[in-house]
């Protein structure tokens, strides 16, 4: 009979495995701290290699560019941005840069960029004001529909001021606005595209009537338009909050809609009369009626005939329809 064989017995704590532990647990320790060293080395590496490229001279700005500036000066534009010359380009923080320049509020739009190894480019573009909105203070508003400053004495900008609307009409969390912003900002545009009829710098006044629509305030005098001046101040505004139409404006009267076929029909009725006579001493032309228009000559020795008062215009003499 064949004798069974014996297995010795283990225990589980004996002192082979307790030994065979304790070295892995020493391994294992002894790569942490490897790995953790190995980091900390990389790191205090790149802090010394940031440290030395941010603070050598090769890449210190010995050219700073600014693009896109119209009415604000490089050295405005500079101030803002706080940046001087040599500082270090690669220590500069471009976001932070170009939200300084955001916050100004002349500018739409900006860009930074870095040229190694010496140079910054900053790239602006300004706000293109359309018209002043007379709200019981005057505030600027750019070509998109958006209010973005305060007139200050001090601004100089040659376009039309606009009475007639209240701040309700102009809802900027409406992305349709009220139906008169969208007129008033439909005229605006195609008033600068029909600019042989009208030049924009010699539109001085656009009210809004909510029954009859437009009237624009302008000169057609061909002696007042000779040359754009470059900046003049807010035109026909004592910035004050009370617009006043000049005394030699002709008032051209749109009304609502149609504003395409009437502006074309206004381009060659200024070019046919300019033909006629020379110069334009009219009181009104109304283009409110798209079958007609209608032209008031300024009665001789009545160039002062005309009054702006509580919002209704008083004509003298006679009308004639053309």
């Amino acid at each position: 009979m064949a004798r069974k064989r014996i297995h010795k017995n283990y225990y589980k704590n004996s002192r082979a495995q307790r030994r065979q532990q304790i070295i892995r647990r020493w391994l294992l320790g002894l790569k942490i701290m490897l790995l953790m060293g190995g980091m900390a080395g990389t790191s205090l590496l790149l802090i010394l290699a940031y440290d030395a490229v941010t603070q050598t001279s090769y890449f210190e700005a010995h050219e700073i560019t600014v693009e896109g500036n119209k009415r604000l000066s490089k050295g405005t534009i500079l101030k803002r941005t706080g940046l001087k010359r040599y500082d270090n380009i690669l220590s500069v923080n471009v976001n932070t840069i170009r939200y300084r320049l955001m916050a100004h509020p002349w500018v739409a739009g900006a860009e930074v960029e870095r040229e190694l190894p010496d140079t910054i480019h900053i790239r602006v573009k300004e706000r293109v004001p359309v018209a002043i909105v007379d709200l019981d203070r005057l505030f600027y508003l750019d070509e998109k529909g958006n209010i973005f400053k305060p007139v200050e004495s001090s601004d100089k900008a040659m376009v039309p001021v606009v009475t007639g609307l209240s701040a309700s009409d102009i809802d900027l969390q409406d992305p349709w606005r009220s139906r008169l912003f969208r007129t008033l900002m439909e005229a605006l545009r195609l008033s600068r595209l029909h600019e042989d009829a009208i030049p924009f710098y010699a539109l001085h006044r656009v009210r809004i009537d909510r029954e009859t629509g437009l009237t624009l305030y302008t000169s057609l005098d061909p002696h007042n338009l000779s040359a754009k001046p470059l900046y003049a101040p807010a035109c026909a505004s004592n910035l004050q909050g009370q617009a006043q139409a000049a005394p030699s404006d002709v008032a051209i009267k749109v009304g609502f809609g149609g504003y395409e076929s009437k502006f074309n029909r206004l381009e060659y009725m200024v070019s046919y009369l300019r033909e006629k006579s020379g110069i334009l001493n009219l009181q009104f032309i109304d283009l409110i009626d798209p079958d007609r228009v209608v032209v008031r000559p300024l009665p001789t020795g009545q160039a002062e005939g005309r009054s702006v008062a509580e919002g209704c215009d008083h004509w003298l003499g006679k009308r004639k329809e053309v």
